[in-house]
């Protein structure tokens, strides 16, 4: 019985120990999820004003021009 509760208790201790490495790699991934957002949420920010100066711009009023033109010529705008 004492070779068992050893054996167990080493096995604890060596599960315990395993479970510490996958907290620092979710950490690295977590810091990285959130470095893609930020980065998303920036060029949104951007394609926003562009679509919004494009639209305070436009002084068209031509009827074949949409406003899917004026966004699509936005986002042209702002990838490059």
């Amino acid at each position: 019985m004492k070779k068992f509760l050893t054996l167990f208790a080493v096995a604890a201790l060596f599960s315990a120990v395993a479970c510490g490495e996958a907290k620092k790699d979710t950490s690295n991934a977590e810091d990285e999820a959130k470095d893609l957002m930020e980065e998303m949420n920036s060029s949104m920010d951007e394609v926003i004003e562009v679509v919004e100066e494009a639209v305070m711009d436009s002084t068209v009023t031509d009827s074949t021009v949409t406003d899917s033109t004026i966004v699509e010529e936005a986002t042209e705008e702002a990838a490059q």
